[in-house]
């Protein structure tokens, strides 16, 4: 982890900034000073926090009173209470809080939650009322499990490294194995699928990208190497062939045939992860999508029964074909 006094400018400047924001009236850049070393452990000379404060009062209402080392530096508050929200603004900002209940299992969710919390509690009392109607009436279901024990001292760690381009060391969980392992890894983004945080890399044990399920990172530290990303991986692509998780090396284009209710349910509620859906006249419906792995979608086809039929690849119908056999076997032995 990057330690205080060795915090980025944005991190820095970031730090002053809430400084300013607690007094209302000025302060000199000794006052910050000692601000900076006695909340934030952040030791700096007195002309880096005069560079900080020319760059930022280029952006944010900071005013300088006086000359010299008297110069005072005073941000000007924002007023939350001079904003006015349509009622189509209220509707979003009652529907971003409720979205976020999803996760407040989660440390970074329970943080993001406060925060809106927050602003919400500086607006209006008359807007107020009228979320807490909307609470009333209106109800998102919270159906995610979102990870418990991902901090955010966890996610700076990797999000500092994939800034930086420094590779990370951890001790992983590999649920497939059930066994824990060091890796070293050169880090390139973090993502959230479903309520669980995931870290893509460069996995140096395996010698190949890999993902990486951030709840089961047992310990981590940032090391003093650098990077560079591998010119084969490719953001846009490297997820556009997953049906979930799981992804591979070979391209599948899996056409998947459903009747009956499957059809009119797929349609609806699963279009979307198609890449082409084709309508028959009968009802049925064809379903259309390239993947690299077939394990996660063979699944999924399994539990719509008789009502679906895979037209192509033959090792996917080979696949689906084996399981229902077992299946069956299993069942006449029971």
């Amino acid at each position: 982890m990057i330690k205080n006094g060795d915090s980025t400018q944005l991190e820095r400047q970031w730090k002053i900034l809430s400084i300013l924001s607690w007094e209302n009236k000025g302060m000199t850049i000794s006052q910050i000073y000692q601000r900076l070393a006695k909340n934030f452990g952040e030791e700096v000379s007195t002309k880096t926090i005069k560079r900080d404060l020319d760059d930022l009062t280029m952006i944010f209402p900071i005013y300088e009173e006086g000359e010299g080392r008297g110069t005072t530096y005073t941000l000007e508050k924002y007023k939350i209470h001079d904003f006015i929200f349509s009622i189509q603004e209220l509707f979003a900002l009652f529907f971003t809080r409720e979205i976020i209940r999803k996760y407040d299992t989660s440390e970074i969710g329970k943080m993001a939650l406060n925060f809106l919390e927050r602003i919400i509690s500086y607006i209006p009392s008359i807007y107020n009322d009228y979320i807490d109607r909307l609470y009333r009436t209106f109800l998102i279901q919270k159906d995610i499990d979102s990870d418990k024990n991902v901090t955010v001292e966890t996610l700076k760690t990797i999000n500092d490294a994939i800034i930086y381009r420094k590779s990370i060391k951890m001790r992983y969980y590999s649920f497939t194995s059930d066994t824990e392992t060091e890796r070293e890894v050169d880090p390139y983004l973090i993502y959230e699928k479903e309520g669980h945080y995931y870290l893509t890399g460069f996995c140096k044990l395996h010698n190949e990208i890999r993902d990486f399920r951030i709840s089961r990172i047992k310990k981590i530290k940032l090391l003093d190497k650098s990077f560079e990303i591998s010119p084969n991986f490719d953001k846009s692509k490297y997820y556009k062939y997953t049906w979930n998780i799981l992804k591979g090396s070979t391209k599948y284009r899996v056409q998947i045939r459903f009747v009956g209710n499957a059809a009119r349910l797929v349609k609806e509620y699963e279009g979307y992860r198609a890449d082409e859906i084709v309508e028959n006249n009968d009802g049925s419906i064809l379903f259309i999508k390239v993947v690299s792995q077939l394990d996660e979608i063979k699944r999924w086809v399994l539990g719509f029964g008789c009502e679906a039929e895979v037209i192509s690849p033959d090792e996917f119908k080979d696949m689906i074909n084996d399981e229902i056999i077992k299946m069956a076997k299993k069942i006449r032995s029971e």
